[in-house]
């Protein structure tokens, strides 16, 4: 066997032969684990990648590698996704991590609001109209070492609906980023203007709840982002784009077809593009975390979704795991506070800190554990004596009457848009 050439065990499973440029960039991707193996030819036994000479060093020089940008969605609004974006960010800053958070929310941004900051210094407005050239000069800093963040500019018509090709430039400026850890929260639905900030980052997870409302909507998120995706690969073949038009699977969301049919298709009329699809249905691999879980039968709704994601539309969908309800999480929002603060202690802390040591940082689980401990130290620190709920905090509830009209409904939490109320009745003068 060549020195370029390896076979590795992942997960029990042969694979191979790789190249070690293949190695690396699956190591960069998180596929790999240290602990996974790869036969040493010289010695005749299988052995740790992160202990063997021929790749322990891919590991050494995965720390240096290009940051991570993660992208945050998920078809329905009100699942928590800002509220998972910033205790997922926390638990990365105080895990050594230099970790910055985006509100990529751009027409509706309240990012800056879960963090407790009422007016930031500084918005996507300002490099948007280049009086900062770049986004490292909005960087804001929060209360946690490692850890800031970038606001957006709620109300700009512009910044709400950006170009694609303003949206690869955000991102390729975001890589620019002093950071390791990148985290776009994006904004709720599957509009294109989500989807292609959701495609374009490094890695994406999507985040439902357990009701089947919700369940449908990340579902129909993650078909949207696959057909996307597709289309814009395939757009210049006249033959293969017409294929998504004619059967409208964009346009009918309730519409049961199968990839496997549309590959199908694919494969008749061009053999190499085939190829490329089924490239495309191997690198895109949503991850999912379920919010709010109730009941620990709940849990189950985030296998039954991943079964269907893999029959339907023949994707292999990570999923990362559950976050149960807990009243913290909605007293540290009626706070403006983030809950990982609030009650680091708590059960949704905990299972953030078990999510992010396991999937993003793949510690063991020994040292999961005790960094753990050390995450829960770092955060008790910063929980600082709770003022009394203020009475002019307005919380969003279906009694609002502007209910029925508005487009930033998040039960539960306070209101992202009431503060402008004053506002806007002195316009209507």
């Amino acid at each position: 066997m060549s020195a370029q050439n390896l076979f590795v065990m992942l997960q029990g499973q042969q694979v191979g032969p790789v190249s070690k440029r293949e190695l690396q960039q699956w190591v960069r991707q998180r596929k790999v684990k240290p602990s996974d193996l790869v036969w040493d030819e010289l010695q005749g036994v299988w052995q740790p990648i992160s202990e063997s000479e021929e790749t322990r060093n891919i590991f050494l020089q995965s720390q240096t590698a290009e940051k991570i940008v993660l992208a945050i969605g998920g078809g329905k609004g009100g699942v928590g996704k800002t509220v998972i974006t910033i205790a997922l960010g926390m638990a990365l800053a105080s895990f050594g991590r230099r970790t910055v958070l985006v509100d990529a929310d751009l027409g509706g941004a309240n990012l800056h609001t879960f963090l407790g900051i009422e007016d930031p210094e500084y918005t996507f407005f300002d490099f948007y109209t280049m009086q900062k050239s770049s986004l490292n000069d909005i960087l804001l800093d929060t209360s946690l070492e490692n850890l800031k963040f970038i606001s957006g500019a709620c109300g700009t018509l512009g910044l709400a609906n950006p170009k694609y090709s303003q949206k690869l430039h955000l991102i390729r400026q975001l890589k620019q980023i002093d950071a390791d850890y990148i985290l776009l929260d994006l904004g709720a639905g599957s509009s294109y203007n989500v989807i292609d900030f959701f495609l374009a980052a490094g890695e994406g997870i999507v985040i439902s709840t357990p009701e089947p409302a919700s369940i449908q909507e990340t579902f129909y998120f993650i078909k949207t982002a696959l057909l996307r995706k597709l289309t814009q690969t395939f757009h210049r073949h006249p033959e293969l784009s017409s294929i998504f038009d004619v059967h409208g699977y964009f346009n009918d969301r309730e519409a049961t077809f199968s990839i496997k049919e549309l590959y199908k298709k694919v494969e008749n009329i061009d053999n190499d593009a085939a190829s490329v699809f089924q490239g495309i249905l191997r690198k895109f691999q949503p991850k999912l975390i379920l919010n709010m879980v109730m009941q620990s039968e709940e849990a189950l709704e985030g296998m039954a979704l991943k079964t269907a994601v893999g029959e339907m539309l023949m994707l292999e969908m990570d999923y990362w795991g559950f976050i149960e309800y807990d009243e913290d999480v909605r007293n540290a929002a009626m706070q403006k506070k983030p809950f990982m603060i609030w009650n680091p202690k708590s059960r949704a802390a905990k299972r953030i800190s078990q999510i992010v040591s396991a999937k993003l940082m793949n510690f063991s689980r020994l040292k999961s554990y005790l960094e753990n401990k050390r995450l829960q130290r770092n955060l008790n620190r910063l929980n600082a004596k709770v003022e009394p709920i203020s009475q002019e905090t307005i919380i969003c509830s279906v009694n609002c009457l502007y209910w029925d009209e508005c487009e930033y409904q998040n039960g539960g939490y306070p209101c992202s848009v009431r503060h402008l109320e004053n506002t806007l009745r002195h316009w209507e003068k």
